[in-house]
């Protein structure tokens, strides 16, 4: 009975899927989707809108939270304006920003709005400036928002704008130097925003560009990896910059494949590609230590959702190529984690354990010290656990305990 259980209780863990530095979460709460829009306010990341356009096109105007913590969705209050896809969005203090995109009559929305989560409730504020349009981008740095880029009813655009939440007021800033363009990527790395790929009247591209508030300029930085991309995915995560997925031309030939960028070396580097299947407006967004991405198409839409973090697939590659080694077992009083290797990156004040029962409770739980740890299991009653070792509350490693 007692090892049933014990069997049971590994199969119900919360366990993240491993490949690589990807993790599998819930699936994202509402309908399959693309050109949806996401952001993150404190601990929680917000989707919603977009569509479906397989068989007849659907469009959405609900937004869900996600929670990390419990890998769960809440449905959140609709958007306001309506049923949209391809909008903008950016992050200002504690309020979410979504505005433009498309809507459900066809036509294109200057419209804007802020989102509270303490009161669960959107506010209309000015309207972006510039032409009605869809597949902007939008970042936020050092208190001010800005959008830009997209396609208008008269084309595609590379015109800029920054908005002040102070004033509830948007001021246009230098032109995007690259070419007009839609369906470009966007994030902020400290007090710069960085834009690049996309779809411009002659295909897809792959340059990149560095903007300076400051100085209100846009600096050439090194292009995106060796193939033209739009459609793409971008986050920014702990001072690096992300870009992965999209398409070479609209319902072309989606990538998987996923690149860094440093900015300090203005150098860009292939890393694992993307766990999932591959595709095309897939959305990014990072919610503390973590980023997480989602939905999409490939003319298949997708409602799935994964979480990147380095460390934690580094911690997980190693212990699956070396598992730690954990002695005595049976254990009565001192129990031994030895790990053969910490790979570099890793912050060990983030490694950690718990000691479940067969009932699923956590009977002990701390710190794990580094290489070399000691867990005293003197205080629990003999039977059986599953020790399970974590790296920022996150289960990389498992097994069964005996104690006698």
């Amino acid at each position: 009975m007692k090892l049933t259980a014990i069997a049971l209780l590994f199969s119900i863990l919360p366990w993240a899927s491993f490949a690589g530095p990807w993790f599998k979460k819930s699936n994202f709460g509402g309908d399959a989707r693309h050109r949806a829009s996401a952001f993150s306010i404190g601990n929680h990341g917000y989707l919603g809108l977009g569509h479906i356009n397989a068989a007849g096109n659907v469009d959405y105007e609900d937004f869900w939270k996600y929670d990390p913590a419990s890998d769960c969705w809440t449905q959140i209050a609709n958007f306001p304006n309506g049923k949209c896809f391809h909008a903008a969005a950016f992050v200002i203090g504690n309020k979410g920003y979504v505005g433009t995109g498309r809507l459900e009559n066809g036509t294109y929305t200057k419209k804007f709005y802020a989102y509270d989560p303490l009161t669960n409730a959107w506010t209309p504020v000015a309207d972006f400036p510039g032409s009605a349009r869809r597949g902007a981008v939008g970042f936020a740095i050092n208190g001010r928002g800005y959008v830009g880029t997209g396609q208008s009813g008269s084309g595609y655009t590379n015109d800029f704008y920054e908005y002040n939440p102070a004033t509830d007021s948007w001021v246009p800033k230098a032109v995007f130097p690259g070419s007009p363009r839609t369906s470009a990527v966007a994030f902020a790395i400290d007090y710069y925003g960085y834009v690049g790929t996309g779809n411009t009247n002659g295909g897809s591209i792959n340059d990149f560009y560095r903007y300076d508030p400051s100085t209100n300029q846009w600096t050439v930085r090194a292009q995106v990896g060796p193939t033209n991309r739009q459609e793409a995915a971008a986050f920014a995560l702990n001072g690096f910059g992300y870009i992965g997925t999209g398409d070479d031309f609209s319902s072309g030939n989606n990538f998987g494949d996923f690149w860094e960028y440093d900015p300090t070396s203005n150098v860009w580097t292939q890393i694992a590609d993307f766990s999932g299947t591959a595709r095309r407006y897939l959305v990014g967004v990072t919610i503390g230590s973590r980023a997480y991405v989602g939905t999409g198409t490939n003319g298949t839409n997708f409602n799935d959702f994964w979480m990147f973090d380095k460390s934690l697939g580094l911690m997980a590659l190693q212990t699956e190529k070396s598992p730690p080694v954990i002695f005595p077992n049976p254990v009565s009083e001192i129990l031994k984690v030895d790990f053969t290797k910490i790979p570099e990156g890793v912050d060990v004040q983030k490694l950690n354990y718990r000691l479940i029962d067969i009932a699923g409770r956590a009977r002990l739980s701390g710190d794990l010290s580094g290489i070399q740890s000691s867990i005293n299991v003197q205080a629990l009653q003999n039977g059986y656990y599953v020790l399970v070792l974590e790296y920022d509350g996150e289960r990389f490693f498992t097994t069964k305990i005996v104690k006698e």
